[in-house]
């Protein structure tokens, strides 16, 4: 039967105000990613960057300069075969693996941004 987990992952930072840094990892997923809720700590400085990645490097999620509360749901670009973009097409990431979560130009917080990771199991 079809659900949706949740995925939990914490990402303390620590370092210099304005300059501190810090990222962690999911357990294994394997399902679709639906969408990811960003909370970040009240003290976050909105210098904050957050980007959020496959384990081979693949950005799913990359947001500049804020720490405002997100509920996002990103998603792949589909292409024809010869790589041109299908207008309006877009499907959900499918993940086998890890997800890492990074967030730099922070001040030190424990923690600075809890990710919630909404996946889709068939």
């Amino acid at each position: 039967m079809a659900r949706i987990e949740t995925y939990v992952v914490t990402v303390d930072t620590s370092g210099s105000a304005g300059s501190a840094a810090g990222n962690a990892d999911s357990k294994p997923i394997n399902g679709f990613l639906q969408s990811i809720f960003l909370d970040f700590h009240a003290s976050a400085p909105g210098t904050t960057d957050t980007v959020v990645t496959l384990k081979d490097g693949a950005t799913l999620l990359s947001l500049s300069n804020t720490a405002s509360d997100t509920f996002v749901h990103p998603r792949a670009r589909l292409v024809d075969s010869a790589n041109a973009t299908i207008t309006d097409a877009q499907d959900r990431f499918p993940i086998n693996g890890e997800i890492n979560v990074g967030v730099s130009q922070c001040d030190a917080l424990t923690p600075a941004v809890t990710a919630y990771l909404y996946v889709f199991v068939p």
